[in-house]
């Protein structure tokens, strides 16, 4: 038996916490098919070994179907393939869905294996998986079930396909689904500001998690070592990632995946357009930092800043941060000039500190705003110890509604007590039009000038 596969097994049935299958009996058991292999490594887990060890009912319940050829029979309702399976006792009706549904289910495999940076000899792992969750959820539908059954089973599957990416994709293993979860949430927001020094970053996470220092620090440690670390950054709840591009509908309504496929090449020319618009070194930066091809936009492992500045003969890491920072503000700007998104540049213009305690701490901050082109700039305050967090000073000139103010205040939020003198920040157009979009009226305060005794 492979001894890295007994390792990191090992590893996995550390982290079983259900009381059943941890009777002497059960785990024996358990313990036998690891030994002998039977086990693959993503199934080594509580939800998986419950449904093989405990649930042994539905094994049953599948030996009394028969399976006769449908291979010709054909459903507008992709869920009545499992009706009919089930009412009938008849598994050639799941395999008339398999087959009918085989396009669909390549493209999200491929859509999958591409998302999470891993490679094509994984794609028929991807898709046994969501096959193996569909044929245990099948054995427990109920046909009077108004809901779909693949809508219980794409959630379920995408959970036992990112434990594939724990289990063997990863130079470091994570026991637990739930770690591996912590993991994804601290990298998620590690690799989401790079422009931070570490510490900032890690002082980020803390606060944003409510983890230690120590796990934080830990966690990052793990997630660095990461053979493919694209796939541990996206969250565990976001649907839309679930889904992927490739929609069920796909094969009764191809113009749904059309639609997608256009919007992808649209965003693919802009980008394109973008980075070509920018020095070649930029754009080796970011493309090698990100793991994203600018022509042809296929996905690899992302460079660090010390190959980076191998390849470019530069003095080190400390000053490949410091180009990508600025290469990534240049293609900001270029894709606000061909109108895929727009932008405000924000400048530091004054900072009151007062001592508290001995130390120096910042009362308030104002900076000067402007939108993307022309126009006399806005300004805004923000201070840390006022009710009103921030207020406006002054609207900018092109910024009738406030929405770039309000804009600003997230940004300045996000900045986490940081305080750049100066960047750029590209801004989601769809991000402007939600805001004050009933009515012209700026939701920030204005700042007033505070009374003096005089006055009084």
């Amino acid at each position: 038996m492979n001894a890295e596969y007994i390792k990191t097994a090992n590893k996995l049935l550390c982290g079983i916490t259900d009381k059943q299958l941890r009777e002497p009996e059960i785990w024996d058991d358990i313990l036998s098919s690891v030994r002998s292999g039977r086990l693959r490594l993503w199934e080594i887990n509580d939800e998986i070994l419950r449904i093989k060890y405990l649930r042994k009912e539905k094994i049953e319940l599948a030996s009394t179907f028969i399976e006769t050829d449908k291979s010709g029979v054909q459903f507008d309702d992709l869920n009545e393939y499992f009706i009919k399976a089930l009412e009938s006792k008849d598994k050639g009706y799941f395999e008339a869905f398999i087959k009918t549904y085989e396009p669909v289910l390549q493209s999200r495999a491929e859509h999958f294996v591409s998302r999470y940076n891993l490679t094509e000899d994984d794609t028929e792992d991807i898709k046994q998986i969501f096959l193996e969750t569909l044929w245990f959820a099948f054995l427990d539908y109920d046909t009077s079930d108004p809901i779909p059954l693949l809508q219980y089973t794409k959630k379920a599957a995408h959970h036992k396909q990112l434990d594939y990416i724990r289990t063997t994709k990863n130079a470091c293993t994570v026991p637990t689904q739930n770690g591996y979860n912590e993991l994804r949430k601290v990298m998620g927001i590690y690799n989401s500001n790079p422009e931070l020094p570490t510490d900032e970053r890690i002082a980020l996470i803390v606060k944003e998690t409510g983890f230690t220092e120590e796990k934080v620090t830990e966690f990052i440690a793990i997630g660095k070592a990461t053979e493919y670390p694209i796939g541990i950054v996206p969250t565990e709840d976001d649907e839309e990632e679930l889904d992927g591009a490739i929609s069920d509908e796909l094969i009764e309504d191809p113009s749904v995946s059309l639609f997608q496929e256009a919007w992808r090449n649209i965003c693919h020319d802009y980008f394109r357009a973008a980075a070509d618009k920018i020095s070649p070194k930029d754009k080796q930066i970011i493309s090698l930092s990100l793991g994203v091809c600018f022509d042809c936009f296929g996905i690899f492992k992302p460079s660090t800043y010390a190959e980076i500045a191998m390849k470019q003969g530069a003095s080190g890491e400390k000053s490949i941060e410091k180009k990508r920072k600025t290469a990534i503000e240049k293609f900001a700007k270029e894709l606000c000039a061909l109108g895929f998104c727009d932008g405000v540049t924000l400048k530091q213009t004054d900072m009151v500190l007062v001592k508290e305690d001995g130390e120096k701490k910042v009362q308030s901050v104002t900076y000067a705003y402007t939108p993307y082109g022309e126009g006399e700039a806005g300004e805004i305050i923000h201070t840390t110890i006022s009710r009103h967090r921030f207020q406006v000073i002054r609207l900018a000139e092109f910024d009738m509604t406030g929405a770039y103010a309000e804009q600003v205040t997230k940004i300045i939020s996000y900045m986490n007590g940081t305080y750049i003198k100066e960047k750029f920040y590209a801004i989601p157009l769809e991000e402007l039009s939600k805001v004050n979009k009933h009515n012209a009226k700026p939701k920030l305060p204005f700042y007033k000038e505070p009374r003096t005794i005089e006055q009084e």
